[in-house]
């Protein structure tokens, strides 16, 4: 497998990260999702999304390159006032499955949260991420709560002291 390079996010990656988060929702979430997480119209709403996030100066993207594609971004967000819990969240890493094995979760990890304290929060149902967030000290704080489109669906909060 190629190395891959990591760097912060640029303005002009937009339309890049909304493909890669697009594909890597389909990827990480087919069968769990209804298909249209994955359309044309869903990347366009990220695209919008990204145009947003990276213009904010309390966050922070990171995204990981191979040959000058990018392959996954960690996005984490700063200075939240929710005093019982860390500062840091990270609120997105995806990496396309090509790349998975590669590293490049671990040093977007890395390189958006470094060891902070942080929080994130993970499908019940995706046990690759549960494993990559335990690696990374991230432990369960009992705090669960419903997608809001499918209750069916779980989300977990993870916290790292």
């Amino acid at each position: 497998m190629p190395s891959f390079t990591t760097r912060a996010a640029r303005l002009e990656d937009a339309e890049e990260l909304a493909s890669v988060h697009t594909q890597s929702w389909k990827e990480a979430y087919t069968g769990l999702f209804p298909e249209q997480a994955w359309s044309e119209e869903s990347r366009l709403r990220r695209e919008a999304m990204w145009n947003e996030l990276l213009l904010d100066d309390n966050v922070t993207t990171v995204a990981a390159e191979i040959d000058g594609r990018i392959v996954g971004f960690a996005h984490a967000e700063h200075n939240r006032n929710e005093p019982a819990l860390p500062a840091e969240e990270l609120k997105m890493i995806y990496v396309l499955a090509e790349a998975h094995g590669s590293g490049a979760g671990q040093a977007l990890i890395d390189a958006a949260l470094g060891g902070a304290p942080s929080s994130v929060w993970v499908l019940e149902q995706n046990p690759r991420a549960r494993s990559f967030y335990a690696r990374n000290r991230f432990m369960p704080d009992g705090t669960v709560r419903p997608m809001d489109f499918n209750p069916n669906i779980r989300e977990l909060r993870l916290v790292r002291h």
